[in-house]
Order: structure tokens, then sequence, then C-alpha cells
């Protein structure tokens, strides 16, 4: 196994994934798996669970945390509990009716931008250590079945809803999306319970098929 970096971010499922990872590479400075093998590929299809961690994220809420995101030119969903992209591929969910979460494209700087602004009244950041996964393939809706009691058809991609729900046994936050006509599930929780939710996922998805899929083998799943 290649020796991961020392970068400036760990990730929040270093280590789960550091036994089972083939390749590592950096980005957005926190160390993710390349590929856990030549598998990766034939996964995916099928039930591939991805790692977005190291994207970056920043929260805020509070009565006036829409009107100052939109000062700083980050629009807000106008439903509570649901989710927009930006066109420079900013993701910005609404949980609830108050709290935003704002998640950046590799590169991108709303984040920064946030974080470099100070909050104006009725405004609280909300510190972001998420870990976020991405379960896709033709699979996919049926790991959900068995690993949760909500509903994953009720999410479409064109409605952009959000569900807050529990995945066995981890609060999770969850979108549907779409990539090539194909569905597959955004899905972000508390970094401290990442690691038991991704190793839990992956073995899921190991008996339909699937299992853990590593970030080049992702593709422009990562991109979106």
């Amino acid at each position: 196994m290649n020796a991961p970096f020392a970068p400036t971010r760990i990730s929040p499922l270093f280590d789960e994934q550091a036994p089972h990872a083939a390749k590592w590479t950096q980005v957005e400075t926190m160390q993710t798996v390349a590929s856990f093998g030549s598998a990766d590929a034939a996964r995916l299809p099928l039930a591939g669970i991805g790692d977005l961690s190291f994207r970056r994220r920043a929260g805020v809420k509070g009565p006036g945390a829409a009107a100052w995101l939109n000062a700083l030119g980050i629009a807000t969903p106008e439903r509570m509990n649901s989710w927009l992209r930006m066109d420079d591929g900013t993701l910005v969910l609404r949980l609830g009716n108050t709290e935003y979460l704002v998640e950046d494209m590799p590169g991108g700087g709303r984040t920064a931008q946030m974080s470099a602004t100070a909050p104006t009244h009725g405004v609280y950041p909300v510190p972001r250590y998420d870990a976020a996964l991405i379960v896709a393939g033709r699979n996919a809706l049926e790991l959900t079945r068995q690993t949760c009691a909500f509903d994953f058809t009720t999410l479409s991609p064109a409605a952009q809803g959000l569900a807050m729900t529990s995945m066995v046994g981890v609060g999770i936050t969850a979108v549907a999306m779409e990539s090539g006509g194909e569905t597959y599930y955004r899905l972000w929780c508390d970094g401290t319970y990442g690691g038991y939710l991704w190793a839990t996922l992956v073995e899921v998805a190991s008996d339909l098929g699937g299992g853990a899929v590593g970030l080049e083998s992702l593709g422009r799943l990562a991109q979106q």
C-alpha cells in the first residue's frame, strides 16, 4: 500500500479506510483514497460507496442566515428541507427553516468567503465536520432499504428535496442527484460516526455486488 501524505486535514474516514486503501491522493488538503483496487470500476455500477468528505463546507443558522448568505452572492433554497446547485457548482442545503449547509466544489471559494465575513445580527456559524458519502449503482435503492427506514423513492433529483433521517443508527442528511440519467444519493453525517457508517454501507454493498470505490473510479460523480 502506498504511504498516505501528511495532510493539513485528516479525513473522518481515515481509520476505517486505511487498511483497505491501495492508492492515496490529496484533494483540498485532505488525504483521500484514490483506489481500493482493481475492482473499484466494477463495483460502481452495482452498489458503489464513494467518499467526498474532502469537500469544504460551512454552515450558518438563524433568522438572518438567508439574507446574510444572499448578500455574499450565495443563493438559498426557497423551501425548507431542499437544496440547490449554484452555477459555479456550489451546493446549498436548507436544513429545516433557518439552517444552511454550503459545500464547495473542488477549488471553490464560497466557504472561505463565509469564514472571512463576520456574521451579522441573527446569524450564527455552524461548524461542519461532516463525513460525506455517495451511494451509486443500480442496487443503491435496495441498499437504502436494507439500512434505513426512510423511503428513498420519495427523494427526486428534479424536486431537490432532502431528508434528515437515521441510517444504521446514524443521523444523516440525504439528497438524490442525477448523472447520465442515473439517480445516485449523497449522504452527510457527523464525522465522528462517519467511519462506522462507511464501513457498514460497504459491507451491505458487498452483498449487492458492490463495495468501496475510490476517487479515480467515481469520475464525474466526484465533480457534481
